[in-house]
């Protein structure tokens, strides 16, 4: 039954390219045939859903996941469920002239699925800051928003420059940044939450190992002892203060060096992340005086 309906809203809804299309290289080196610009646009990444708003694109977003938060316009978009498993039928059924995946959020099989039906799916795969930025002029490429997204990726870098110069000099805190607390859950060195601490001024404590967020013991939380401690953990998480007062000895509680970030702010790589940047750079660096 599934797989009928799949194949109806398929014959159904699918539209055929113009000869406006254009083409696009994506984040994993796919060739995609996108029409150019594109009217009907399902974002299945929130950092993507974020960037798309601020390019002033909201009247072509159709549909976005669950986890699309936002800005608070994009809760009353239509839904297709979550990133990694969203529903097929429900993303047919906006008639999308573009869907946008990533690399590391979206099951590779969806993205098979789409191309079966001949819908094109731009993949992007932003890991570190800068790649970040060359996301944002990529998405104003494809979807005709170019002056747009240079002037957004440039006004971003220009602050990024700004704070840099400030602390080109400074100490670089032993940082810890914690995603959850129980388990205990940090970010690695291959990270884009670690990237965003390199660009304020911190150094990620956590060392290189097969997981890029491992699970941390007290033993290993202990033997770092960092100077710094960052806590951007999700609702239903303990106190911060709480939680690390269990430790008096880490210079980071003796200190009052307990930081709290937005979630959002660090770990989607999106326009917020100026605002992580900025918020960890001012708490890392508290004697120096940066520009508002």
């Amino acid at each position: 039954m599934r797989k009928y309906l799949v194949l109806s809203l398929f014959f159904f809804f699918t539209i055929p390219f113009n000869a406006g299309s254009a083409q696009f290289t994506d984040a994993v080196n796919r060739q995609i045939s996108i029409p150019h610009p594109p009217q009907r646009i399902v974002s299945l990444v929130p950092s993507v859903t974020e960037i798309l708003f601020k390019l002033g694109l909201e009247k072509h977003i159709v549909a976005v996941t669950d986890f699309c938060t936002y800005p608070q316009a994009a809760l009353k978009l239509p839904k297709v469920g979550n990133y990694a498993d969203p529903s097929l039928e429900s993303i047919l059924l906006q008639k999308p002239d573009l869907i946008i995946a990533a690399a590391d959020m979206n099951r590779p099989a969806l993205v098979r699925r789409l191309e079966l039906l001949k819908i094109p799916v731009y993949v992007v795969y932003p890991q570190t800051v800068a790649e970040t930025l060359k996301t944002i002029q990529n998405l104003g490429k494809i979807t005709g928003a170019e002056e747009q997204s240079s002037q957004l990726a440039g006004s971003i870098k220009m602050k990024i420059q700004r704070i840099q110069q400030k602390i080109v000099n400074a100490k670089r805190p032993t940082t810890l940044e914690c995603v959850l607390l129980q388990p205990l859950t940090v970010a690695g060195p291959d990270t884009f939450v670690a990237d965003i601490i390199a660009t304020a001024g911190g150094h990620n404590i956590v060392p290189k190992g097969p997981s890029r967020y491992p699970t941390w013991n007290t033993e290993a939380l202990l033997s770092t002892n960092p100077e710094t401690i960052v806590v951007s953990s999700y609702p239903g998480q303990p106190d911060p203060n709480r939680y690390f007062d269990t430790w008096p000895q880490l210079q980071a509680v003796r200190n009052q060096r307990i930081i709290h970030i937005d979630a959002d702010w660090i770990h989607r790589p999106g326009p917020r992340m100026i605002l992580g940047i900025e918020t960890l750079a001012k708490a890392l660096h508290p004697d120096i005086e940066f520009d508002e």
